[in-house]
């Protein structure tokens, strides 16, 4: 069995049942030859992501003998890969059925996801434990999701408590899909505020609601015409003391591979100097690196 199949057999094995996985991280490189694979369980599909040019002969050898292997541990319906060229990405159906859209699960809740059309499927499952980790402090608290995307964050808000969640984000449809997840939990939207403006021109609707016991900073890395980290987050960060609330908790999140935790402290220092640092929160099980500096980094601070 190739190394591939056995990673992701053994995590399929353990999985939750209905429940999303990553199975395999290739970008971690802890797997030479293989970086440029991604395996993730969308339950009852499986989606492979290549991040490199391989010819149709190869990605048979690949993807074959995988589904081979895990034909005996779990029904799979449908098996999609996704190429990766650049900002460009296709897919293709190599057997069975996957849908357009799925719901699948992440801790007993259920968001939509689009396994076919976008490079982001609408579900980061490398932040699932900061959910969880979140999950423990939202309760009774007023929450401010900011780079809202699909509010898988609102959601796990929501269902654990929160008394208010407002997300931002410049995409009307990326919030009306974190409506639609929220009322796949049948949630009380008189508890959620959507809030689709640049964020940049839209602090004043942002602050009416503060101030915020919980304040999610989880932006784009570089999203042309609209933020670059290195001349943006800056901007964001300067505004927490006037929308958080005493003893408020901050995660501020950055996927760069090319900026480390010393730049988030350093925006921290210099535009909020009141929010002290507490930790940095691990990576995800499934999503480990060999080079912490260059993978997703969520730090945690409170004013």
């Amino acid at each position: 069995m190739s190394e591939l199949a056995e990673v992701c057999k053994q995590k399929l094995a353990s999985a939750v049942p209905g429940e999303a996985r990553r199975l395999f991280h290739g970008r971690g490189h802890f797997y030479p030859g293989m970086e440029d694979v991604v395996v993730n369980w969308f339950p009852p599909c499986l989606q492979v992501v290549l991040f490199a040019e391989r010819t149709e002969q190869e990605v048979r050898a690949l993807t074959d003998p995988l589904v081979a292997e895990l034909d005996q541990v779990a029904e799979i319906e449908g098996v999609v890969v996704q190429y990766r060229r650049g900002r460009a990405t296709q897919t293709e159906i190599i057997r069975g059925r996957v849908d357009d859209e799925m719901v699948v699960q992440e801790a007993g809740l259920k968001y939509w996801i689009q396994p076919l059309k976008n490079q982001n499927v609408g579900l980061f499952m490398d932040m699932a434990h900061v959910r969880a980790w979140l999950n423990e402090r939202v309760a009774g608290r007023k929450v401010l999701n900011l780079f809202a995307y699909t509010c898988a964050f609102s959601v796990s808000a929501i269902e654990h408590g929160a008394d208010l969640v407002v997300n931002n984000d410049m995409s009307k449809n990326s919030l009306a899909w974190g409506e639609r997840n929220h009322g796949l939990n049948d949630h009380d939207l008189r508890k959620v505020r959507m809030l689709p403006h640049n964020v940049f021109k839209s602090w004043w609707k942002i602050r009416q609601f503060a101030p915020y016991d919980v304040i999610i900073i989880d932006p784009p890395t570089n999203q042309r015409g609209s933020f670059v980290a290195e001349k943006s987050y800056g901007q964001i960060v300067k505004r927490i003391p006037e929308l958080a609330a005493s003893g408020a908790d901050i995660l501020a999140c950055l996927n760069s591979p090319f900026l480390n935790e010393d730049f988030l402290h350093g925006q921290m220092q210099r535009f909020a100097p009141a929010c002290q640092f507490q930790a940095r929160l691990p990576l995800h099980p499934d999503f480990p690196d060999k080079f912490p500096e260059r993978a997703l980094k969520v730090m945690h601070y409170r004013c």
